[in-house]
């Protein structure tokens, strides 16, 4: 089957995402057409000479370039409208992309602007586009709360403390993020620990910049319930036995795993041997705007460079629905499970 047939038939091919960010879903389009209708300070607005500003598409994969991108986001907001815009679009794509259900997570500060807005404002904002771009589209969205390593505990600490207060359907899990290799996660262990006494699905990002020892410390230590990325748990049999032995899901990213350096090439990429060492495993758009690709585009690739099979596929999609921070997931399972048995 060649490319082109590959591809159609993973687009209409039913799709579950555990781990996107609403931050790197925001398309060079979206930005200036936001920047257009109502402001915000761009480096440049000709979408030919702003995509380099913001997409690792054409650079050496590294790390701490794919960080930089974020740069031009932070600070960028201009209004609710601008935010409540960006929100119901990176939903709308993902629905035309058929993604069947979505786990978009985000962090109210970088969305408050450096502040211009009160971040419990922000969460509403979103939660708002989120439930009309629900209602208008064939998909289910879950928010899940992302805290930094790069802004500190305090302020993560405060926004922790605001998405605990509130009502049940804003947040159903925590994510931190950031640079793995200059901020570790050690001094966030106490919020951590106070979500999940509070219902909220833990993820940490681990072993994506860092060694298989972070997602030992992710896990034993701060009592991880999925991990992001994790691609170098297959790098220590141990640690594999250990994510293996408490059904931990690694939240896997092909794309996005080589253009941070994680993996050589796709082709290399260890998603195959964790899986047939028993690993719980999903396959992820990570931030498909900075990326310059979508979900769909992932499962080519793992279709074309790792030769999985729809059953392959299939397996991790019913995976991914088991281990959902989605509050009924025995109802989850009746409405979208049929897509994949």
């Amino acid at each position: 089957m060649d490319k082109k047939n590959i591809f159609n038939r993973m687009k209409k091919f039913p799709k579950v995402d555990l781990h996107r960010h609403l931050e790197g879903s925001i398309t060079p389009e979206t930005l200036v057409a936001v920047a257009d209708k109502y402001g915000g300070k761009l480096p440049v607005y000709e979408l030919k000479q702003l995509k380099p500003h913001i997409q690792v598409v054409n650079d050496p994969p590294d790390f701490q370039n794919f960080l930089s991108k974020f740069k031009v986001f932070r600070g960028f907001y201009p209004n609710r409208q601008a935010i409540e815009d960006i929100a119901y679009a990176a939903v709308k794509e993902a629905a035309e992309d058929n993604v069947k259900y979505l786990e978009l997570r985000y962090s109210p500060t970088h969305f408050a602007s450096n502040g211009k807005f009160a971040e419990q404002d922000v969460v509403e904002w979103i939660s708002t586009a989120f439930n009309r771009a629900c209602n208008d589209f064939d998909i289910i969205v879950i928010p899940l709360l992302t805290i930094s390593r790069d802004y500190g505990v305090e302020l993560a600490a405060g926004t922790v403390a605001m998405a605990t207060r509130l009502p049940e359907g804003f947040f159903y899990g925590l994510d931190i993020a950031g640079d793995e290799v200059n901020n570790s996660a050690a001094p966030y262990a106490e919020l951590f620990a106070h979500s999940k006494k509070s219902g909220l699905g833990l993820t940490i990002h681990a072993g994506e910049a860092c060694g298989a020892a972070n997602v030992r410390q992710a896990i034993k230590d701060f009592y991880a319930d999925r991990i992001g990325h994790g691609v170098h748990a297959a790098e220590d049999e141990s640690v594999m036995e250990l994510v293996r032995a408490r059904h931990i899901m690694l939240e896997l990213c092909l794309t996005s795993n080589y253009y941070t350096g994680a993996v050589s090439s796709i082709k290399n990429h260890p998603i195959k041997k964790l899986m047939e060492y028993g690993v719980p495993v999903s396959l992820n758009s990570d931030d498909p705007a900075i990326l310059g690709t979508t979900l769909t585009n992932e499962y080519v690739a793992a279709v074309t460079e790792l030769g999985f099979s729809e059953d392959d596929l299939k397996a991790i999609n019913r995976a991914a629905l088991d281990c959902s921070f989605y509050p009924d997931k025995e109802k989850l399972k009746k409405e979208l499970r049929h897509y994949w048995d």
